[in-house]
């Protein structure tokens, strides 16, 4: 089938997918994970060769997502891409897990300037990121 072949991209992409085809309030750790494999593929698709057919509106669409979800939850437009992936898979984990203090040690304020109580909050709503949808969609119909 067209689209992404099966690995650590196609994963990323159908778990995001998943989440935002029906984002539930009250969720905020599969928010996060949500959003941190958004941040993931925007940062790392457009740099592997292997990927270079991929839609050039689907990577332009998931520029614009991550940028959403930054806005959303009060993450610098400049933020390190590496910090705020790890942060937000390890807040995801420890929510996961129920635990607050893991979760909240996962979102330091340098990278999550709402804070970490704040960031777990706007989570938890879950943030508007319009633009998720059609860029993961985009991805499945790749043409090559």
């Amino acid at each position: 089938s067209a689209g992404l072949p099966t690995d650590e991209y196609r994963t990323a992409a159908i778990e995001a997918n998943s989440w935002f085809a029906r984002p539930q309030a009250g969720q905020p750790g599969r928010a996060a994970r949500a959003i941190g494999e958004l941040e993931f593929l925007a940062q790392n698709l457009p740099n592997n060769p292997r990927y270079s057919g991929v839609n050039v509106r689907a990577l332009n669409q998931l520029q614009i997502a991550r940028r959403e979800a930054r806005t959303a939850l009060a993450i610098p437009a400049n933020a390190n891409t590496t910090d705020v992936g790890r942060g937000l898979r390890d807040a995801a984990v420890a929510l996961g897990a129920n635990d607050r203090a893991a979760a909240a040690a996962a979102l330091p304020r340098a990278t999550f300037t709402a804070g970490p109580d704040e960031t777990i909050r706007r989570l938890g709503i879950p943030p508007r990121v319009p633009s998720a949808r059609p860029a993961l969609a985009a991805l499945g119909d790749n043409p090559r």
